[in-house]
């Protein structure tokens, strides 16, 4: 049994690690966290398109640990110049979440409807 001096920091604990979670939209598997978003191009958010003229809203994260990735980096059409870009899909249901960029750091440009912060 837990004493009541132990319980708060425990509960405060769990709801810490819950609070900035962020789900795929489709299957609810945890992507990433709120607290690895990161800005690239001076924005966290940015509005870009592909070469075949599809249009993403994306939002940049240091993590993603819930993103698999496939196929080889490439540089072609790359939203952010000096950095590779490799398709990341969830690592659950598989759908197309993003991009793991690689440069001089690493990070992951997902997909803002493909994300959302309720299970």
């Amino acid at each position: 049994m837990l004493d009541s001096a132990t319980a708060p920091a425990i509960q405060a604990d769990v709801t810490v690690d819950n609070d900035d979670e962020i789900f795929c939209a489709a299957c609810a598997h945890t992507m990433t966290r709120q607290r690895w978003a990161v800005s690239r191009r001076d924005a966290h958010e940015h509005t870009v398109f592909n070469p075949a003229g599809q249009l993403f809203t994306i939002l940049c994260f240091a993590e993603a640990p819930g993103a698999a990735l496939h196929g080889d980096p490439s540089s072609d059409f790359t939203w952010f110049p000096g950095y590779h870009w490799t398709v990341a899909s969830c690592r659950c249901c598989a759908i197309h979440v993003g991009w793991r960029f690689e440069g001089a750091d690493v990070f992951f440009a997902l997909i803002k409807p493909r994300l959302r912060t309720a299970k």
